[in-house]
């Protein structure tokens, strides 16, 4: 083989390297892939991890709801309604940006009841047990396999955070029946919720609570289990 030939294929060599490291660089400074973190910790309320995959229930619930609101507000192009900003001074925001601020929250909101209610040793009595497996069950069924592929969920993990969402409902409602919450204004479930009054003044503060912005901060709702790209 002729020098000239060597060094011509030297120089295609180098040019694939260096074209596979810029794409690899270029991932690396704007890509996100959601599947790769399903594992990690995105989530940390009193040093106790919820993982992506998990938060992925928050995720469909949330997205579900508000594609129901998306649908009627354009049912040939929804993602409008998701990328529609409500100004509201230090509030204003994308309902994208709403939509993930309320699955954050409810999902904080539940973990720390949750263990709340374990720990006052909470239970479900056995009928709520069952209907609880039963609407977990149905959820799972309503997943269409993009939906499932797309968070990572299963029916395990479904029915897992179907009822830590249950008990911590279940344990708010006792604790407003119990609580004093005299001076704010509202009803009792109203203040007790994520973002009640009294939640976030009095019981939110107790509890020492960690995002993972690094994913936090690439997820956008709207696009996870609805709205998916072809």
């Amino acid at each position: 083989m002729s020098s000239a030939n060597k060094k011509i294929i030297i120089g295609i060599v180098l040019v694939i390297f260096v074209l596979g490291v810029i794409a690899v660089f270029e991932k690396m400074l704007t890509g996100f892939d959601y599947k790769d973190h399903l594992d990690d910790t995105v989530i940390s309320v009193d040093r106790e991890c919820i993982t992506l995959r998990e938060f992925g229930y928050y995720i469909y619930e949330v997205e579900e709801f508000v594609q129901n609101q998306a649908l009627l507000y354009d049912p040939e192009n929804p993602r409008l309604w998701w990328n529609t900003h409500f100004s509201a001074g230090a509030d204003s925001q994308f309902v994208c940006e709403y939509a993930k601020n309320v699955a954050l929250n409810v999902c904080i909101c539940d973990q720390i009841y949750y263990k709340e209610a374990i720990k006052a040793g909470f239970i479900l009595d056995a009928v709520t047990e069952t209907q609880n497996r039963v609407e977990s069950r149905e959820l799972f069924m309503e997943m269409d396999p993009s939906q499932i592929e797309a968070t990572g969920l299963n029916e395990e993990i479904i029915d897992k955070m179907y009822r830590k969402h249950m008990i911590a409902s279940k344990y708010a409602e006792t604790l407003s029946k119990r609580q004093d919450l005299y001076g704010y204004g509202k009803k009792p479930e109203e203040v007790l919720n994520w973002d009640g009054e009294y939640y976030r003044e009095k019981i939110l503060p107790k509890h020492e609570v960690e995002l993972n912005d690094k994913i936090m901060d690439e997820i956008i709702l709207g696009r996870i289990t609805v709205n998916q790209e072809e």
